[in-house]
This record gives structure tokens, C-alpha cells and sequence, in this order.
């Protein structure tokens, strides 16, 4: 009893921020997905009409397609990538770890800070238009093309999350046995053939974990189409959560833009299940 008093006096602030900040918010936005709150006038309960609105809305359809269409260019880049590189930096070598701050060193960058930096590199006389000009080719419009708008985001955060998983990739790596190893070389197994017979399989769960929590920030991205595109051009990088925000702050639609959020929320909550039923599935 002593210790559950203390436990929970420990825990109450904690738990108080997020009452304040989380549960709270959660519910009022809730409820005003059914009413057409937008500051200045009357609350009006509206029931399910705004999550009819939003699946009648073609802008919300198309966000919805730029956030998945996001989404598959940035996760299976962000589960792959860093493993290769967790394997390179977990190498016994001199100064291994000035190469791991290297690759995690980005993390630490804003993410403002991140998006001007690459907006520049990525204007018409920038530095890639550059390096392709020394080629011969033709500048390329990266975001400020319809096509390319969307891979060029996601490059900044492939490159931003990739020293972020890795750590969770170099945990895993460096719980594996180094007798398994070994054992595989006496056996005649290369290098490659190690990773894949020992490294992958024992790294599963945490590929599932990696799995989960990009899908999970690919689809609440906003900071780099704001600072970045604003959405454009002709909202080929309006994703859901920058159309809640312009919904909400812009033309000052709250109802409309909670009822948009929660569908979001159930989209990733359903995603979320998957994986989790895909993990239970392979224990």
C-alpha cells in the first residue's frame, strides 16, 4: 500500500498533463465534429453531417491519396535503410562512433530548420539542379512539379528519420549473440547470408515496432508541407493533416476540420491493429 501511494504520486503529474493536454482535447474535438464551431458564431449540432461533408469532398479524398501516396514512399524506405546502416555502424572499428553521430546527427536538426535547408538545395538553381547541369540534364522541378513535389518531401524525411531508427536497429543488433555469427562463418555463410539467416529473423519485432511508428509519423507529417510547398502546387502535397490545419485556422471550420482529424484517426488506428495482428501472428 505504501508503495502503490508513492507509485501514484509520482505518476500524478504526469498523468495530469495528460488529462490537460491529450485526453481533454481529445474529447471537446470530438464533440465538435458534430456541431459547426468556428469561433465567432453560435455552436450548431450538426450530428454526422461534417463526416458526410468530408467523404462527399473531392480536396479530402485527395489529401487522402497524397498522405498514402506519402506514406508508401517514406515507410518501406525507413524500415530498410536503417538497417543497413545499424549493421555498417555496429562494426567494431576505430572512431565507430563519430560515424554514429553522423548518421544520427540530422534527428537533432529542427525540423523548420530541416525543410528551409533542403528548400534551398532544392530550388531551380540549387545545388542538385546544379550537380545535374554538370552532367548535361535538364534541371528538374522538385517542388514545384506535381510529380515530384511528393518524392522530393520524402527525401527529407527518409533522410531526417534515417539515424532515429537506426538506434533501435543497432539495440537489437548489439543483443544478438556474436556466437551465432561465428557459428554461421564456421559453416561457410558470407556476409550477406549471415544477416539474412540470423540479423533479420531476430530483428522481427523490431521491424514490426519501426513499422508502426513511421506509418504513424508519415501520416501526422506537417511542419515540411507547411514550410516547404504550403500544400501546393494545385495541392499535390495537401495531406490530411494540413488540410485539418487549413480547415481549422485558416477558413476557421473546427467542426469540419475535428471531423477530418478523427477520421484520420481511425484510418491510423486501423493500420495500427494490422500490425499489431501481423506481430501476434509471427510470435
Amino acid at each position: 500500500m505504501y508503495k502503490t501511494r508513492h507509485a501514484w504520486f509520482f505518476l500524478s503529474p504526469t498523468l495530469i498533463l495528460l488529462f490537460t493536454f491529450s485526453l481533454l482535447p481529445a474529447v471537446v474535438a470530438f464533440f465538435l465534429s458534430f456541431t459547426t464551431y468556428n469561433i465567432f458564431q453560435p455552436t450548431q449540432w450538426v450530428g454526422v453531417d461534417n463526416y458526410i461533408a468530408a467523404f462527399k469532398d473531392p480536396n479530402f479524398w485527395n489529401a487522402m491519396k497524397n498522405t498514402f501516396y506519402y506514406w508508401i514512399l517514406v515507410t518501406p524506405a525507413l524500415i530498410i535503410f536503417p538497417i543497413f546502416v545499424a549493421i555498417l555502424v555496429n562494426q567494431a572499428l576505430i572512431g565507430i562512433k563519430i560515424y554514429r553521430l553522423v548518421f544520427y546527427f540530422p534527428v537533432l536538426v529542427s525540423v523548420v530548420v530541416t525543410a528551409f535547408l533542403w528548400q534551398w538545395m532544392f530550388q531551380s538553381d540549387g545545388i542538385f539542379n546544379y550537380i545535374l547541369s554538370l552532367f548535361g540534364l535538364e534541371p528538374v522541378k522538385w517542388l514545384t512539379s506535381k510529380n515530384m513535389v511528393m518524392p522530393s518531401l520524402a527525401i527529407v524525411t527518409i533522410w531526417q528519420g534515417l539515424g532515429y531508427y537506426m538506434l533501435f536497429y543497432l539495440a537489437g543488433l548489439q543483443s544478438v549473440s556474436q556466437d551465432l555469427y561465428e557459428a554461421a562463418e564456421l559453416d561457410g555463410a558470407g556476409f550477406f547470408r549471415k544477416h539474412f539467416s540470423i540479423t533479420l529473423p531476430l530483428l522481427r519485432p523490431i521491424i514490426f515496432f519501426v513499422a508502426v511508428m513511421s506509418t504513424m509519423s508519415a501520416f501526422k507529417e506537417f511542419t515540411l508541407m507547411l514550410t516547404m510547398t504550403e500544400g501546393g502546387p494545385l495541392k499535390a502535397s495537401t495531406t490530411v493533416v494540413y488540410m485539418v490545419f487549413e480547415k481549422a485556422f485558416v477558413n476557421l471550420e473546427m467542426g469540419y476540420a475535428s471531423a477530418i482529424s478523427f477520421i484520420l484517426f481511425a484510418v491510423i488506428l486501423i493500420l495500427s491493429i494490422i500490425n499489431r495482428s501481423l506481430i501476434e501472428k509471427e510470435d
